[in-house]
């Protein structure tokens, strides 16, 4: 019975039909992968190519059992007579047929492994555009990524950005690994002086989005756009990748690798050198790409680090410290891991309550300080470590030591768009240079919340506030949750003189992200519009909320308080801050010079005070003059927004009645007097002045429209979230 079946299907071509069937769907599988990111089709379609694939197979058993191809058509099979049946002759066609897909097939498989480049081998080919050549002078090295670069002219074009791979496998928590990979390039290509690369934050706000390439480009300021596809099952990678020019909607380069986990940095590296090698032979970039060694590197290590940098780009406390933990297991797999001790110091950097965290800033230093130079003993040429160490610094004060750090991390890699803007932070006493640094921030990260708040408040100090608005309202579209928005728009509106809506912009930002450094802001400048007993709670459950007492002018209590409770370290900036704002309002001047000196006030007006006060007319006239120069050096560059600075150098130099045409100037603006210059024992000899009572006066007034206004804001506010 068994040998009469089998013969039966050998007679009906079941077997051929079957054998051929399943070479073309093969054939058919492998060309839809291809042509999908090719032709920039939805991922889906792979998959239901392959499901239809499955499907067909019993169906064309079932056929070439049930029926039979005749010269008078198809018919079935049990209504032809035996002596009539030609399925010798079919069996015959199909041989034929076979012979021809196994063909296919095999020029296909020869093709795909002759494009994907061997473990060992130094030599990338990318097979598909013939105006690109293969790849030589790729050498082993025991360091990172080497670029050599030549004396060439930058080319015109010469921009990518690299869009984040889509995740398509079957467990979503690999989301972190092909965001990894997506950086990986990123950061090679990034290496590389004549090209511009967008940074991280802007190409990956298009994650999960249905784009359209030529509108991404002109949206990111590029001219050739990467993406591709990670599929990760067990041990086995498939990495797809297509290199696209967005004007002429060319691919200039694609390529599939199907590999072993195990060669993950050598696929990252081979995606790299590929896409140097089209856009070189297109734009002229004339650099050699020198693989990289990464054999020794732990896999699980770099895996617990990319998944710690898939949740430090969120930027608050709680995804900080999901983020820390996965370094720290990185750095417990592997302690020799350069990356992981850069990210440690990066999120406990970040956890400062001068950030986005509530560690007092003496212990994040303290926590951050010793990773990051165990990142730079590992690994002195990595860029991310110098630019970590250079926030580690200046979050503790030390700027000039940070701008060293920066520059070092921007030597090392000329795209670095972060690194940019952390060194522009450094450089407040040349503010045509720092808006030069956040433009070129800008320029590399054009989708990036960081890049453009910072850029559009320096537009606002230079007066260009329609250009600073338009940065606003961009940063409000990229992400609408974000308080950046908020903060631009309330700098903006207390530049043109707008309390009201300065302030509700920042209370707007501070329900968002409620930072120490905003909740003060917020406090003292509800205190500015007559909301004295709002602005007293808004530090309340932090470690200052004794500030309340001196808003309510409670100051007896709050000196005693604050002696109490700060510093907490000796690298405690927001606590020496407190200490010495108690001493001042006591009149210990000595005491403050000390404790201010060692905070984030190192050259403001009440230091100069207490110096004149205890008699070191030399260090109160150095710093009056240094801050002249940088005040005169500002309004030669065209900086705007600097009244309180010519205010208080009037003031301290005894000229009160300058002092008090500019107090006067503002309150033309529509600004009221500030907490301070009405209440700082500094400014007594102000305050009885003739012309105080006067000024006072109007002030009140216009604390009370802004008060008014203010309040019906928050009003609307609240109204409308709760539609």
């Amino acid at each position: 019975m068994a040998e009469s079946l089998f013969t039966e299907l050998k007679r009906r071509n079941v077997f051929k039909v079957s054998i051929a069937y399943l070479v073309l769907a093969w054939v058919v599988v492998q060309v839809t992968q291809a042509a999908v990111p090719a032709l920039r089709l939805p991922e889906w379609v792979n998959s239901l190519v392959f499901f239809l694939g499955v499907i067909g197979f019993p169906f064309s058993i079932l056929f070439a059992w049930a029926f039979e191809i005749t010269p008078d058509g198809v018919k079935r099979e049990q209504d032809i007579d035996r002596s009539e049946s030609i399925t010798s002759n079919t069996g015959r066609k199909l041989d034929f047929v076979i012979m021809g897909l196994m063909g296919l097939a095999l020029v296909y498989f020869i093709y795909e492994r002759q494009i994907v480049v061997p473990v060992d081998s130094t030599v990338v080919d990318s097979g598909v555009d013939s105006e690109v050549e293969s790849i030589a002078d790729a050498k082993i090295s025991s360091d990172s990524l080497a670029v050599e670069p030549q004396e060439t002219k930058k080319p015109e074009g010469s921009s990518i950005a690299v869009l984040p791979f889509v995740n398509m496998s079957q467990d979503k928590d690999n989301e972190y690994f092909s965001d990894g990979i997506s950086e990986e390039i990123l950061n090679l290509l990034a290496k590389i002086p004549q090209l511009h690369v967008t940074s991280r934050s802007s190409a990956f706000s298009f994650k999960g989005k249905e784009i359209i390439i030529s509108e991404v480009a002109q949206k990111l300021g590029v001219k050739n756009i990467l993406e591709g596809s990670v599929r990760k099952s067990g041990n086995r990678l498939r990495i797809t990748a297509q290199l696209i020019n967005a004007e002429s909607d060319k691919h200039l380069w694609s390529e599939t690798y199907d590999r072993e986990l195990t060669d993950i940095f050598k696929i990252q590296d081979e995606i790299s050198a590929a896409i140097v090698e089209a856009l070189k032979s297109k734009l002229g970039l004339d650099v050699k790409i020198v693989a990289r060694e990464m054999g020794e590197v732990n896999l699980q290590a770099h895996n617990e680090y990319l998944r710690g940098r898939f949740y430090i780009e969120n930027r608050n406390q709680k995804d900080l410290e999901t983020a820390l933990t996965h370094f720290d297991k990185a750095i417990e797999i592997d302690p020799n891991y350069a990356p992981a001790w850069m990210g440690k110091a990066w999120a406990n950097t970040f956890l400062s309550e001068r950030d986005y965290g509530n560690l007092p800033t003496g212990v994040a230093f303290e926590r951050a300080k010793p990773a990051a130079d165990r990142a730079l003993e590992l690994d002195p040429n990595l860029p991310e470590a110098h630019a970590i160490m250079g926030l580690v610094l200046n979050d503790v004060g030390k700027a000039e030591l940070a701008k060293q750090y920066y520059k070092k991390a921007i030597d090392l890699n000329p795209n670095y768009a972060d690194a940019y803007h952390w060194y522009a932070g450094t450089i407040n006493d040349e503010p045509l240079e720092r808006l030069e640094y956040r433009k070129k921030a800008y320029q590399l990260a054009p989708m990036s919340l960081l890049t453009n708040v910072n850029y559009g408040f320096s537009l606002s100090d230079f007066g260009h506030h329609d250009e600073a608005l338009a940065i606003a309202e961009h940063i409000m579209a990229i992400d609408p949750s974000s308080p950046f928005s908020y903060k631009l728009f309330s700098h903006i509106n207390y530049e043109q003189g707008d309390e009201a809506r300065g302030t509700f912009y920042f209370y707007k930002a501070n329900q968002i992200n409620p930072s120490i450094g905003d909740k003060f802001r917020l406090g003292f400048g509800l205190s500015s519009i007559d909301l004295t007993e709002q602005g007293s709670h808004t530090l309340d459950g932090t470690d200052f909320e004794v500030f309340g007492l001196q808003l309510r002018s409670n100051n007896e209590l709050f000196i005693s308080k604050v002696r109490a409770l700060f510093p907490r370290s000796d690298s405690d900036l927001l606590g020496s801050f407190a200490r010495a704002e108690a001493e001042f309002m006591d009149g210990n001047y000595k005491d403050a010079i000390y404790y201010y000196s060692r905070s984030f006030c190192n050259q403001c007006p009440k230091l100069i005070y207490s110096y004149y006060q205890v008699g070191d007319i030399t260090s109160a006239d150095t710093m009056i003059a240094e801050r002249l120069a940088f005040y005169e050096k500002s309004v030669a560059d065209g900086v705007k927004s600097l009244n309180i600075l010519p205010f208080n150098i009037a003031y301290l130099q005894g000229d009160l009645d300058k002092a008090l045409n500019l107090l006067e100037g503002d309150i033309d603006l529509g600004l009221t007097l500030s907490f301070d210059v009405r209440t700082s024992p500094m400014y007594k000899k102000l305050r009885a002045h003739a012309k105080w009572s006067e000024l006072f006066k109007r002030s009140n007034e216009l604390a009370q429209v802004h008060k008014k206004t203010y309040l019906k804001l928050v009003a609307d506010d609240a109204a409308n979230s709760a539609l």
